[in-house]
C-alpha cells in the first residue's frame, strides 16, 4: 500500500513538470465587410491580388521607426487568419460589381507594403502600398496602364488590434484610389504606339 501511495504521488507531481502550452495566437481578418453598395465597374474585373514575397505569410508585421525602421518584426501572439493578399482579394472582390457580362479590362494588383509603423512606443500607423496594372481582354499590359496607390491611417491603439484597424482602413483608401484610376482608363481600346 505504501508503494502504491508513493507511486501515485510521484505520478501526480511528475505531471506538473510537463511544459505548459503557451497562449494561443489571436487570429485577425478585416472583420465583416460592411453592407455597402458594390462599386459599379462596367468593363473591369479584379484578376487578383498577389503579395510581394516578403508579405507571403500570416505574420502581422510591424516596424519600430523610432529605433530601426529597416528592421521588420512580427507579432508573436497575433496572426492573420490567411495571408493579407488573400484577405484583401476577398474583401475587394465583394466591393466590385462588373456591370458587363464580358469585362474588357482585368485589374492586377500587387501588395507591396502592408506594415504597422511605430513612430513612438505609444503611437503607430498602418501603411499600405499597391501596384496596379490593367490588361485588355487579350491579356496585354500597357505601360501607361500602371499606377502606385498608397495610404496610411493612424492606429487608435499601439498594439496588433490597432494595427489591424489602421491597415484595414488604409487598404480601403488605397483600393479606392485604384478604382478611381481604373475607371478613368479606356478599357477595350488599343494602346497607340
Amino acid at each position: 500500500m505504501k508503494k502504491l501511495t508513493i507511486t501515485i504521488i510521484l505520478l501526480l507531481t511528475g505531471c506538473g513538470g510537463l511544459p505548459k502550452a503557451g497562449p494561443q495566437a489571436a487570429l485577425y481578418d478585416f472583420g465583416i465587410t460592411p453592407n455597402e453598395t458594390p462599386i459599379a465597374t462596367p468593363q473591369l474585373r479584379l484578376a487578383g491580388i498577389e503579395a510581394a514575397p516578403s508579405l507571403d505569410g500570416n505574420d502581422m508585421r510591424y516596424r519600430l521607426a523610432y529605433q530601426n525602421p529597416a528592421r521588420v518584426f512580427a507579432y508573436t501572439e497575433s496572426r492573420w487568419v490567411a495571408p493579407p493578399d488573400k484577405l484583401l482579394a476577398r474583401r475587394f472582390a465583394q466591393r466590385l460589381q462588373p456591370t458587363s457580362s464580358a469585362p474588357q479590362c482585368a485589374l492586377h494588383v500587387t501588395l507591396e507594403i502592408f506594415d504597422q509603423i511605430f513612430d513612438t512606443p505609444d503611437s503607430s500607423r498602418g501603411i499600405v502600398r499597391f501596384h496596379a496594372s490593367l490588361t485588355d481582354g487579350a491579356g496585354r499590359h500597357a505601360a501607361s496602364r500602371t499606377m502606385l496607390a498608397s495610404a496610411e491611417r493612424s492606429a487608435a491603439t499601439a498594439d496588433a488590434r490597432g494595427g489591424v484597424a489602421a491597415l484595414t482602413a488604409a487598404a480601403d483608401d488605397a483600393f479606392a484610389q485604384i478604382i478611381d484610376w481604373a475607371r478613368g482608363q479606356a478599357c477595350g481600346t488599343k494602346e497607340k504606339s
